[in-house]
């Protein structure tokens, strides 16, 4: 997978961190980075098999994702 891309959504996580939400979701992502939701999609899969980041605050049948702590 691109790393570019992966590079591109752990910076945009680690700002996201900051804010009171903490928790990015898929739509947040792709909007925060420009990259395409299929992109995305794979990124996060790979990252979360990685370690990188994880899955979290899952509300109402949307899921967020965050920096692995």
């Amino acid at each position: 997978m691109n790393e570019e891309a992966k590079q591109k959504i752990l910076d945009f996580l680690g700002s996201f961190k900051e804010s009171e939400k903490g928790v990015a979701t898929q739509a947040e992502i792709k909007k925060g980075t420009g990259l395409d939701f299929k992109t995305v999609m794979q990124c996060i899969k790979e990252m979360e098999l990685e370690g990188k980041i994880v899955g979290a605050g899952r509300a109402a049948g949307v899921g967020g994702y965050k920096l692995k702590s």
